[in-house]
């Protein structure tokens, strides 16, 4: 039978047997490299097993070096009597930065267990530096924002702030990005670099802003005190309050009612609670006066068929 075939392709004349040919040559060299790989496979075995091995300690490490900075972090801001909001503050960046060395120091050692010259990457590195820079201004610039926000101590962990028009609660500061979380839950990654104005609600002490729109038909005097009599008892019996809202008497004039605002001096992220219990115990009192507060009635149009 081989000889039948062999009889055929020499009647073939060459290409046949160019086709045998260059077949035979990829049969010995899938050979070659399946021979060679069973020789290298022990040692690509190894590579697997100790990058497996380093990137295993690496987590252990960032584990442990997490706990340590906590530790740390919080021991040092006991004995400088910081607050706990600057407190986290430095744990947020000083852990991120942490991060980044131990995750570079795990890549370095797994690139270099598969024979990769990590020195002369550095050195293309340092020598296309200024093309890099064009590329990573962002990054630098992110950076360099992270570490001023952190040293003016601008905002902490924890604080309630309005940033880039974004409300909520800071959760971490890290040396590149913010992030903050809004009353929906709601998390937004903010870069540093990107941050241009902060409204930090947080500081000191906060005031709880009600305006109520009190009737034109009403006697305004009698209005003010009437809010000034149930403030003063808003004052004994809302907790929060250090004193007597303020009634700030008329503030302006709008198209259906007279705008009356009362403030009152309240602890931080308690504003929005003491607002509820103002507004609810002026609609009471209103109520209980007999007065009825402005209100828009929707027209009703009957249907002329």
């Amino acid at each position: 039978m081989f000889g039948l075939f062999s009889a055929l392709a020499e009647s073939a004349d060459s290409p046949v047997q160019e086709v045998m040919d260059h077949v035979g040559d990829m049969l010995e060299g899938a050979g070659d490299r399946a021979g060679n790989f069973l020789v290298k496979l022990p040692l690509i075995a190894t590579q697997l097993l100790m990058a497996g091995l380093a990137i295993f300690i690496g987590c252990i490490v960032l584990r442990i070096g997490r706990r340590m900075i906590s530790s740390i972090v919080q021991m040092r801001g006991q004995k400088g009597v910081r607050t706990i909001q600057q407190v986290n503050t430095i744990k947020s960046l000083v852990t991120s930065i942490f991060n980044y060395i131990v995750y570079f120091i795990i890549a370095t050692i797994v690139l270099s267990l598969f024979g990769v010259n990590v020195s002369s990457i550095l050195a293309v590195a340092g020598v296309g530096g200024i093309a890099i820079s064009f590329g990573s201004q962002t990054l630098v610039k992110d950076i360099i924002s992270g570490i001023f926000i952190w040293m003016e101590g601008s905002i902490s962990v924890g604080d309630i702030v309005t940033i880039n028009d974004l409300s909520g609660t800071v959760e971490s500061i890290a040396i590149r990005t913010t992030v903050v979380r809004d009353y929906n839950g709601n998390i937004y990654v903010i870069p540093n670099g990107d941050i241009r104005t902060i409204t930090n609600m947080s500081r000191g002490f906060k005031r709880a802003i009600v305006d109520v729109r009190c009737p034109y038909e009403e006697d305004q005097g009698k209005m003010v005190r009437i809010l000034q009599e149930e403030m003063e008892k808003a004052g004994k019996e809302i907790e929060g309050l250090s004193g007597t809202p303020d009634v700030m008497s008329i503030l302006s004039f709008d198209t259906d009612a007279v705008l009356v605002r009362i403030a009152a001096q309240c602890p931080v992220g308690e504003h929005w609670r003491i607002e509820r219990d103002i507004r609810t115990r002026v609609k009471a009192r209103f109520d209980k006066e007999g007065i009825m507060m402005p209100h828009y009635t929707k027209p009703v149009y009957k249907d002329k068929t």
